[in-house]
């Protein structure tokens, strides 16, 4: 069971890059309507949804089952729906679900507030659960978390457009979100590596399962920013940037992975 959780959770991360960091590059590049770039984001928005909804749906079923003691019936009865809700989990998958929702109505009614709404729901919903709520200052790590999945998500998701776009919307887009990135790197590491400190109270400890694991996915990130940093000095508007994009991109998945398996148990206490 524990796996297959894992497994949702990281379903549910990749639905987020997709949605949300679709919506934030639709922001931050301007992309024109027809372009094939454009398109690819249209399609990660839906397919971020989708996935967002059956994850949110599984994991929030998940804890029914668990506060229930394993009983259906009264996992989905009322004065268990209840419970739920009144918890950093039941309220977080349910700030999701409604958010995807709100995103997708959207898109079929073309209104911006709600996109805007949907979209500022799934960011709010990382810094209602998990580490944000027992290490630090709660205004100052939830806040960071925010931040860390915004740009993170944002990051993450101009990957498959960008490499399957042509060339000529490759060589635009892609050099626009180079400089916009040399501004969002900075306060990603700084974001990460803060939580890092909040979360293992600034003692590096590898005996602890948690910050071997987290040293795990800092090491994925930074393979990450070295095919990034490639990118953006050396391959692009080459041939061999397709490549590494995808390579990118199998990186991310795996950072995904490593970040679910992580938040699965949180620190050591």
């Amino acid at each position: 069971m524990e796996t297959l959780a894992v497994t949702f959770q990281a379903l549910l991360y990749a639905g987020v890059v997709f949605s949300l960091g679709s919506v934030a590059l639709r922001l931050t590049l301007a992309p024109e309507r027809g372009d094939v770039f454009d398109q690819r984001l249209n399609w990660q928005i839906s397919m971020g949804a989708a996935l967002i909804l059956v994850s949110a749906s599984f994991l929030l079923m998940k804890f029914q089952l668990v506060i229930a003691g394993g009983d259906l019936g009264r996992a989905l009865s009322f004065d268990f729906l209840l419970i739920s809700v009144q918890t950093p989990v039941g309220q977080s998958n349910l700030l999701r679900i409604s958010g995807t929702l709100a995103i997708l109505v959207s898109l079929i009614l073309r209104r911006q507030w709600l996109l805007t709404l949907g979209t500022v729901a799934l960011v709010m919903s990382f810094g209602m659960e998990g580490h944000s709520l027992s290490f630090g200052p709660r205004w100052l790590s939830s806040s960071l978390v925010l931040l860390h999945v915004a740009i993170i998500c944002w990051w993450l998701a101009v990957i498959m457009p960008l490499a399957t776009a042509p060339r000529s919307e490759r060589d635009r887009y892609g050099k626009a979100f180079g400089k916009q990135a040399v501004f969002a790197l900075p306060l990603l590491i700084a974001a990460g590596l803060i939580l890092f400190g909040l979360f293992t109270s600034w003692e590096v400890d590898l005996s602890q399962d948690y910050q071997r694991r987290m040293v795990m996915k800092l090491i994925a990130v930074a393979v990450i920013l070295a095919i990034a940093a490639g990118n953006k000095l050396w391959l692009s508007g080459r041939p061999a940037f397709v490549w590494s994009l995808r390579a990118e991109g199998l990186v991310a998945a795996i950072v995904l992975f490593l970040t679910a398996n992580l938040t699965s148990t949180g620190p050591d206490m």
